[in-house]
């Protein structure tokens, strides 16, 4: 495995050279220009301290950078880009656009040049010049991964928004239905069987009916909670209705899911705090698999519907698909 890139460091001479010397001092300049953009409510909430602590190296990078002959500036050293993609998260508990990061990092180069400007006439035009676009460069190169990142972590959040129920923090449907093709994929190309578990809330409506919505959507948070605590690691639990839940199991049949299915049911239960003096809610679980109950997505759902209408039907927390389910789908559910 080669070992990661970094930064060459290129003995710095002159101007850059006082520059690098005075970083803290320089630091603390470029927190004071961040201080003064942020409202009086949000300054106690900055970390300055970290943001102390990170500066200084970020001044570094940028002047090793601009003292690299014949290094492309733009091509970080990985180090080098770690540490300018931290530089996306200088607020923490602020969210910066692209606009206010730009203007964060650019403050980097403000306090470079006002201390360069200071020994202009020591350095001379020309030096002064070249020793200018290179600070100017350098500090782009940063700038750009610092963007890059918050733009990536931007991507992240919002698939994970997508994906996400936000009620209970499960997977919703859409993820649910990725998973779904993609382990239908694995069917197909190599026979590896999974499990699909619906499980509906029963006794939501009373809870509901009698104690208000917001005690209907603690319960729907508790039973998403007893759903983690039950399933493993590799299965997706997903909510995908108002009191409807599903457990995406891979590799597993539907008879091997069986003990997951009366775990979960029994799990529900006594999450929601089901005794003799108040019978909290229950649920019933439909319990198919692939290849077993069908091929497609929306077959599976119904099946595992069907199955978990006759689990409440009966009166019992479990019932598995009938083998017949496929047929019946391809007749017209004759």
């Amino acid at each position: 495995m080669p070992e990661p890139e970094r930064l060459t460091i290129t003995p710095l001479r002159g101007p850059l050279a006082r520059l690098d010397s005075a970083r803290e001092d320089l630091a603390k300049a470029w927190l004071m220009r961040l201080i003064e953009r942020v409202s009086l409510d949000d300054i106690g909430r900055l970390p300055t301290e970290q943001i102390a602590a990170e500066l200084p190296a970020a001044i570094s990078d940028v002047l090793h950078l601009a003292a690299g002959e014949g290094r492309d500036r733009l091509e970080l050293p990985d180090d080098v880009r770690e540490r300018a993609a931290r530089l996306a998260d200088l607020r923490q508990d602020e969210e910066p656009t692209a606009g206010e990061l730009t203007r964060d990092v650019a403050g980097i180069q403000t306090v470079l040049l006002e201390a360069l400007a200071r020994d202009a006439e020591e350095i001379g035009a020309s030096a002064y010049a070249t020793v200018v676009t290179a600070v100017t460069e350098a500090v782009a190169a940063v700038q750009a991964t610092a963007i890059e990142a918050l733009v990536d972590q931007r991507s992240r959040e919002a698939a994970t928004v997508a994906n996400t129920d936000p009620l209970t923090g499960l997977a919703n449907m859409r993820h649910l239905q990725t998973q779904l093709r993609h382990n239908l994929g694995l069917v197909k190309r190599y026979g590896q069987p999974f499990a699909l578990l619906v499980i509906d809330v029963d006794g939501l409506k009373r809870v509901n009916d009698g104690q208000g919505h917001p005690a209907g959507d603690r319960v729907l948070v508790q039973v998403g909670l007893a759903v983690r605590r039950t399933i493993r690691a590799v299965d997706t639990p997903a909510r995908i209705g108002g009191d409807e839940f599903c457990v995406l199991a891979p590799s597993q049949t539907a008879e091997a899911v069986r003990p997951l299915a009366e775990r979960l049911a029994s799990g529900i239960t006594g999450e929601t705090g089901g005794n003799e003096s108040d019978p909290g809610v229950g649920a019933s679980i439909g319990v198919v698999s692939s290849p077993e109950h069908g091929d497609d997505a929306e077959g599976l759902l119904e099946a595992a519907d069907q199955a978990m209408y006759r689990a409440k039907a009966a009166g019992e927390p479990v019932a598995l698909g009938e083998a017949v389910t496929n047929a019946q789908s391809a007749n017209g559910g004759g």
